[in-house]
């Protein structure tokens, strides 16, 4: 329960009560629980979603959607995509990268990236079939978070020190597994063979978008895992509107 409620802490606005043990290896261990955190994101955003679809227009829904899910995480993986879009975009060198994405000043690719993406995640959520889109809203926050867990164990942490250095060092096969476990049969019970596809494209892109950022500050950041998060979900809508 104790890693459980530090996933909840630290990747939901959701309030957690109760001490916890902040160790190293516990904030590891917490990676594994975080696909089931977000199929609670999921579960609270579908509430949402049956509970307004009632009483207001499809695309007065999808923004109070939108604004319900940047809530729900308190912004945070969003920050993470924008101080990445600085800093791979807007540096010329490792320090140089990292210095900028380490900055809290939001540049201009910052705010593009977070315009742009969310832009975009409503314009998906307002082209999906109605009487899909509640197994979309559990599924994709769940693959999405497994995304995470997947380009800590993958690649490199990228500082000397920092926060994320504790996933790197005690995050084990076995937690990802469990995690991939949970994603699996999550996506699998709402998706069936959609949910396949849409999980091979989140391994080939956590690939891709962890090697592209390793060969400019050779590994990940917190930040770059905020970041993989965001663009997971809006692809995982998009690869689903394209196989449908």
């Amino acid at each position: 329960m104790n890693t459980f409620l530090i996933a909840l802490q630290f990747i939901t606005s959701l309030p957690v009560k109760g001490k916890l043990n902040y160790s190293e290896k516990n904030i590891a261990r917490s990676m594994l629980h975080y696909p089931l955190v977000g199929t609670i994101i999921g579960i609270i955003l579908l509430v949402v979603n049956v509970i307004l679809s009632k009483i207001l227009p499809n695309l007065v829904v999808n923004i109070l959607l939108i604004i319900s899910w940047v809530a729900l995480t308190g912004g945070i993986h969003l920050d993470g995509l924008s101080d990445s879009f600085d800093g791979i975009f807007g540096g010329k060198d490792k320090e140089r990268i990292l210095d900028i994405m380490h900055d809290s000043n939001v540049g201009v690719y910052g705010v593009l990236a977070i315009v742009l993406i969310l832009l975009l995640k409503f314009t998906l959520l307002t082209e999906l079939p109605i009487q899909d889109k509640n197994m979309l809203l559990i599924t994709v926050p769940t693959i999405s978070r497994f995304a995470m867990v997947l380009a800590v164990y993958l690649f490199p942490y990228a500082r000397k020190e920092g926060f994320g250095k504790a996933y790197k060092l005690y995050l084990k096969r076995k937690h990802v597994l469990l995690a991939f476990l949970w994603t699996a049969i999550v996506t699998g019970i709402f998706l069936f063979w959609q949910g396949i596809v849409l999980i091979i494209v989140m391994f080939l892109l956590v690939f891709l978008v962890g090697k592209y950022i390793t060969s400019k500050i050779d590994g990940l950041t917190g930040d770059n895992y905020g970041a993989i998060n965001e663009i997971i979900e809006v692809v995982s809508l998009l690869t689903y509107i394209l196989i449908s």
